[in-house]
């Protein structure tokens, strides 16, 4: 999906929100324990 396609997903936001987002939990995912847990145990969910 294209940034504005999932800004538009997440009710009509920005593609400069979603970027800002993406840039901010690949942050979060280096120095946050928990923020990594949670993001793995949701990736495996939706993986199948």
């Amino acid at each position: 999906m294209s940034l504005p396609e999932i800004g538009d997903a997440f009710g009509g936001r920005d593609h400069t929100t979603v970027l800002h987002a993406q840039r901010k939990i690949s942050e979060l995912l280096k120095t946050d324990p928990k923020i990594k847990e949670d993001y793995q145990n949701l990736h495996r969910l939706l993986s199948g």
